[in-house]
């Protein structure tokens, strides 16, 4: 993955400081007490819980097709002032705050879909971007993937999908 396609996805989350991630990752399982999320990671991915970017729970990355997928958390703010990258528990109100952000940045956005989990499709240079915001209570929960061409971004829809649909809060949890 070029350098590019990393520093993309981490534009989305570098909003704000950095934070501790406590979370358990178990086989195909990330669950977050402190967040109050659990999702499930797809299989035959390199894993890494990575607290050294702001925000980010997770990287996973694969060589083939080379892709990415960044798990990351953003608090919803009270109130939009003080450049807060989200304050609104609405998703479609959320993925028009992301718009407007990747815009300034200089990033094309290329697809937008305003269903239950709204999406967006960006790019910039050689790297190609699908981007999920899911709310979950207080908080804006990304799913992120960053892939060299728009051929892998399209082969990974399957499995981004599943990652993006798995994403939900501890409190509707009820698996042992």
């Amino acid at each position: 993955m070029t350098t590019r396609s990393g520093l993309a996805a981490l534009l989305v989350v570098a909003f704000s400081a950095p934070i501790a991630t406590p979370a358990d990752i178990d086989g195909a399982s990330y669950v977050s007490e402190a967040y109050g999320l659990r999702a499930t990671l797809p299989r035959g991915w390199r894993i890494t819980e990575s607290s050294g970017y702001p925000r980010s729970m997770v990287w996973m990355s694969r060589s083939k097709p080379r892709v990415r997928i960044a798990l990351t958390i953003d608090p919803i703010a009270a109130d939009c002032r003080g450049g807060a990258a989200f304050c609104n528990r609405d998703p479609a109100a959320a993925a028009a705050a992301l718009r407007a952000h990747l815009v300034g940045a200089g990033f094309e956005i290329t697809s937008q879909e305003q269903t239950r989990t709204p999406e967006l499709e960006y790019q910039s240079g050689r790297s190609y971007l699908r981007h999920a915001v899911i709310v979950v209570g207080d908080s804006v929960v990304s799913v992120i993937l960053a892939a060299d061409s728009p051929g892998d971004r399209a082969s990974m829809g399957r499995t981004f999908d599943r990652l993006t649909q798995s994403v939900r809060p501890l409190s509707f949890d009820r698996s042992p």
